[in-house]
């Protein structure tokens, strides 16, 4: 009882005074609320979110009329705890009621004096002694509110009010719907600039774009905005320990100003000696104190360009052509080119080159297949196929690749920049370590060193792996960040080329080059039903043996069971080595025959499909 007297007290001090009643005019009527929330926090309190409609901000801060929220709750089915009628003349005030009727705080306030967020919203803690509790009991209660305005004015020897409709009802505890999300979409169209104060002192000004989901978020529990940072080379603000940039208040904007002077740590800021990189991120709490952390937005740099740092002197000119034609993403700006590069590292650059290349803006696959990355452009570069994860539910995103790998991820790429070009490789050579290439990664290699895009060392060597512990131990094989750029300008430069070439069919000239050829092993590859031959052609494999390829359509049959069909054949087969996802791959020696079966969804067509069966006798 001593607490709630000393806050109700407090609450009187502070607030009647600001009081000021219009003499003679009243607001007409009362918006509804907005919206309210609830949550829990780890004191086991209760946080009530109420957000105004623009009518209310409008009436306080134009109008200058001062409004009471007063709130109402039940335990389950029970009755309203208030539910009083404000709508005629009464002899005593609101806190004059709540003071001598129930003696409890904060069931009504005055909301002008209190502190609101971009998105005109306000926590109201509730503590279980407003229940006459101990503690609440979330998992056999469900604990119910809404809130309404008041505005109460003085009418002879009494009192009048105006009073708003409830806002919608708002529950927490065993009945209750309300979830706060676990994941944020990032912040989009991050944007900004260089401004300077008055005195000369500059600062920078940012704006973004906020997604309305997150928005809606923002309408459960508070969300806010973290901008991390870095200058030139160094390392981001979020990766080494440094402090972010955050509001004091923990609000959400679209809107920031930061000043790092006033910040500490950076002296002072000098765009003539220095870029300085942002991103962006929302973050929220949950009620047991779990972050939930948003993808990072775009990159925004501020100052002396510098695409990049520490490299090698002679991958300087195509680093440059790089920057220039746009090639180098937001994730590799600044870096240091001559370290390794990673899987996160490449799938964005391959992106950005089937993006640039193409024209067209690849879409992220949905749902998420992974738990260890929610990088949309790691998801854009499954959905087109340029790769694959390490397993049916991980990426590995900070996991180094070696020359092969990068190799086949270009190679996918090109694909599908120019999915009807010339692939052969008949002609190509092997190289001296061709046994230590993988054999998933046969064609891109070649491939790729027949365009002159990947160049093995003065001995012909393609150095595709470490195999053994020395070489793991001297990073032998191991594709650099320069080096994966430098491959990627090459191939940007020779897409013209690469798609002005057709593939060319081989039957020999006997035979119908839409029918199976004679002695199509059935029995051990059947084709799935309804399946459109659209082209047989002859193929001479890198081993020299000469074997056919066929290509076959699928239109309305779900691309998952056509998948399925021929991974179940193959997942039986020996040395079998596969790639399953929205290109997947099957390769090894069943009965008799060496097997490799590409398929390819028209992505997002799910009732789209292509499957090419390439085989030849092994005895």
């Amino acid at each position: 009882m001593i607490k709630r007297a000393v806050l109700l007290v407090l609450c009187l001090i502070l607030l009647l005074p600001g009081l000021a009643y219009a003499e003679e005019e009243h607001p007409a009527s009362l918006e509804k609320p907005a919206s309210l929330s609830v949550r829990s926090n780890e004191s086991g309190d209760l946080l009530l979110r109420l957000t105004h409609p623009q009518s209310i901000m409008k009436q306080m801060e134009e109008d200058e009329y001062y409004f009471f929220y007063e709130f109402d709750w039940k335990i389950n089915d029970g009755p309203w705890k208030f539910n009083k009628s404000w709508d005629r003349r009464g002899n005593i005030s609101l806190f004059e009621y709540y003071e001598t009727t129930f003696d409890l705080w904060p069931v009504c306030g005055i909301i002008n004096t209190i502190a609101h967020d971009d998105r005109n919203s306000i926590d109201i803690p509730i503590f279980p002694y407003v229940f006459e509790l101990d503690a609440f009991d979330f998992q056999n209660n469900t604990y119910s509110f809404r809130f309404r305005y008041v505005y109460e004015y003085p009418d002879g020897d009494g009192y009048s009010h105006i009073v708003s409709p409830w806002s919608d009802v708002a529950s927490i505890g065993k009945a209750s719907a309300a979830q706060i999300p676990d994941s944020l979409e990032a912040p989009r169209n991050l944007a900004g600039e260089l401004r300077k104060y008055e005195n000369g002192q500059p600062y920078f000004h940012f704006t973004c774009d906020i997604p309305e989901s997150v928005e809606e978020a923002n309408k459960l529990v508070k969300v806010w905005n973290a901008l991390d940072w870095k200058i030139g080379s160094g390392s981001w603000a979020t990766e080494s320990g440094e402090l972010l940039f955050e509001e004091g208040s923990y609000t959400l904007f679209d809107k920031m100003d930061i000043d790092p002077i006033d910040e500490g740590g950076w002296g002072e800021i000098n765009i003539e000696e220095n870029t300085y990189y942002f991103r962006m991120f929302f973050k929220l709490q949950k009620p047991d104190g779990t972050i939930v952390r948003s993808p990072f937005s775009n990159v925004v740099e501020i100052g002396t360009p510098a695409f990049y740092s520490g490299a090698s002197s002679w991958a300087e000119p195509e680093l440059d052509k790089a920057a220039e034609y746009g090639l180098i993403p937001d994730i590799l700006k600044g870096a240091d080119m001559t370290k390794p590069i990673t899987r996160e590292e490449f799938a964005e650059l391959a992106v950005l080159l089937y993006e640039k290349a193409s024209g067209k803006t690849a879409v992220p696959v949905s749902p998420n297949p992974f738990t260890d990355t929610n990088n949309p452009q790691i998801l854009k570069a499954f959905a087109t196929g340029i790769t694959a994860g390490t397993s049916a539910t991980t990426f590995s995103p900070n996991v180094l690749i070696n020359r092969e790998q990068c190799a086949t991820m270009l190679y996918r790429t090109i694909k599908a920049i120019a999915p009807d070009a010339d692939y052969s490789i008949a002609g190509v050579a092997d190289f001296p370590d061709q046994k230590d290439i993988s054999d998933w990664a046969v064609e891109g290699t070649k491939y790729m060193f027949k365009l002159g895009i990947i160049k093995g060392d003065s001995n012909g060597n393609f150095m595709p792996k470490a195999i053994t512990t020395a070489q793991q131990a001297a990073g032998y094989g191991m594709a650099t960040r320069e080096a994966a750029v430098l491959m990627t300008v090459r191939t940007y430069e020779k897409m013209d080329d690469i798609s002005a070439t057709k593939s060319v069919s081989d039957t020999g000239g006997d035979g119908d080059a839409t029918s199976l050829p004679e002695g199509y092993p059935s029995d051990i590859i059947p084709l799935y039903k309804n399946g459109k031959i659209v082209s047989v052609e002859r193929k001479t494999f890198d081993t020299g043996d000469v074997g056919y390829a066929i290509t076959i359509d699928y239109v309305g049959e779900k691309t998952s069971e056509v998948n399925g069909h021929y991974a179940g054949l193959m997942m039986q087969a020996d040395n079998y080595d596969g790639i399953i996802g929205v290109k997947s791959h099957h390769y090894g020696n069943l009965g008799g025959y060496r097997i490799e079966i590409d398929f390819t969804q028209h992505f997002p067509d799910q009732y789209s499909c292509t499957v090419v069966i390439a085989y030849y006798k092994t005895n």
